[in-house]
């Protein structure tokens, strides 16, 4: 339950800040510069406009959560062109819950999860690494989630394309 409320809670500060532009809101100037999780600095001025979660959650709860926050943001105004700035990259026992030979223990979040795709609020991709240890097939995951060969080399990949670590 403690995990939960953590992730619940960091999730929604990261998509609250990711936001915050859009919404007119602004933050406080930090005291001191807060380093992101890669080492970096983040430019409190400047927000950045796209984050990468790195996902490894163990129960449909904690993703959920996730997934509830991002679903909120469909209530915000977005420019339309804008493509989704949070991707969820997946590469822990929740890829069980993507494989259609589990959908409908787990029809709610990968339908969820498919909405918020649709509507551009998440992307959600998935380890192939991790499919294979789990013993899911390729083609046993729905067409919406992207497969990447493996989510950490995916993780760093964002990073260099400008997205922000959480």
């Amino acid at each position: 339950m403690h995990r939960l409320i953590i992730l619940a809670a960091l999730a929604t500060a990261l998509l609250a800040f990711i936001y915050s532009d859009r919404l007119g809101m602004e933050f406080a100037p930090a005291p001191e510069d807060i380093p992101a999780a890669d080492g970096k600095t983040i430019d409190h001025a400047n927000p950045p406009e796209r984050a990468v979660l790195d996902i490894t959650v163990h129960t449909v709860e904690e993703l959920q959560v996730l997934f509830e926050r991002a679903e909120t943001l469909a209530q915000t105004p977005r420019v339309k062109e804008d493509n989704a700035s949070v991707v969820l990259v997946l590469h822990g026992p929740e890829v069980e819950f993507f494989s259609t030979r589990n959908y409908d223990r787990y029809r709610e979040i990968v339908d969820r999860a498919a909405h918020l795709d649709a509507l551009d609020i998440v992307d959600v991709r998935i380890c192939q690494t991790m499919m294979a240890a789990r013993g899911i097939a390729r083609d046993d995951i729905p067409p919406f989630i992207e497969q990447v060969p493996l989510g950490t080399i995916e993780v760093e990949r964002l990073l260099g394309d400008g997205y922000v670590y959480f």
